[in-house]
């Protein structure tokens, strides 16, 4: 009987237990957006008891794949999604793309490097290999290391495109660079930590992060460099207040992909977007999306 009864009371906990466990609520993606969403979902994990959120990074593309392979939940991009990826998620119904803040890509460089700023035609040259060296730039006689982020990263796509191929001055200029390739001294690393070692041993390095990691994590570990897309400038720091003014500009819209289920993925993406969300944004140096900029895109199946 007492055999029976201890059954009886282990059944009990087992289904006590089953019946309190969190459904989980799985993100994948961007390295830049991984510390700041892992905030975000010790927030919300702590503000109800009915879900719990994990965050893995990866890479911008990573998140997108995981998530057309329903690996995950939502995926972060700091990137726009290529038509492969459009494609690709509009065979499973629907999608929202919620733009959460707004991010500025920094330019980094070792603390000792006493090289101060730098515009939009010496960075693309340096990507390049057409400047090799740090006193084309008024610096020391060095050689200059380009330090890349794998083909994964939202960051590289971005930077690829914006800086190598410069982008931002005009589809002319566009055309003209679309199929520029890197150097081949240019060394790739998989994330920010990585990036940040790499920089501590080697003074003639140069790369680029999310600003927000840049801030939260580089202290003494790199320096920012003012930014500017014309040689005459002005030369700016990829601040809060410079990226909503739409000043600097390297930045770029940090997004969750989901497809809404009306429970657990819609109840964090509230969380991200309310009050108390956008202020840990804004807080790890990422721009605020006010509710009433927020930008949610959507494509279903059915063309609708």
């Amino acid at each position: 009987m007492k055999i029976h009864s201890r059954w009886l009371v282990l059944l009990g906990l087992i289904a006590l237990t089953a019946c309190s466990r969190r459904q989980e609520v799985l993100i994948s993606g961007s390295e830049t957006m991984k510390n700041v969403i892992t905030l975000l979902a010790e927030g919300f994990n702590a503000s109800q008891k009915k879900y719990e959120v994990k965050v893995s990074g990866g890479g911008s593309k990573l998140g997108i794949d995981d998530l057309t392979r329903k690996r995950v939940d939502i995926a972060m991009t700091s990137n726009d999604i290529s038509e492969t990826h459009l494609a690709a998620l509009a065979d499973i119904s629907r999608y929202e793309k919620v733009d959460i803040g707004f991010d500025g890509v920094a330019v980094v460089v070792h603390p000792s490097n006493p090289v101060s700023k730098i515009h939009l035609l010496q960075f693309s040259q340096i990507l390049s290999g057409k400047i090799s060296n740090w006193k084309e730039l008024g610096g020391p006689d060095m050689a200059i290391i380009p330090v890349l982020r794998n083909s994964s990263s939202g960051s590289e796509g971005y930077v690829r495109e914006h800086v190598l191929r410069r982008k931002d001055l005009g589809e002319p200029v566009y055309a003209a660079l679309k199929d520029a390739e890197y150097t081949s001294v240019a060394v790739t690393k998989r994330d920010n930590k990585e990036i940040f070692d790499f920089i501590s041993s080697n003074p003639g390095a140069i790369a680029y992060m999310g600003v927000g990691v840049a801030k939260s994590e580089g202290k003494n570990k790199i320096r920012i460099l003012d930014y500017s897309l014309l040689p005459e400038g002005p030369y700016l720091t990829p601040s809060v207040d410079n990226i909503q003014a739409g000043k600097y500009r390297l930045s770029r819209p940090l997004a969750l992909v989901y497809v809404p289920d009306g429970g657990r993925k819609d109840a964090f993406i509230a969380y991200a977007l309310s009050e108390e969300g956008q202020k840990q944004i804004r807080d790890y140096d990422y721009m605020q999306a006010a509710p009433t900029t927020v930008i949610v895109k959507e494509k279903r199946a059915t063309g609708k």
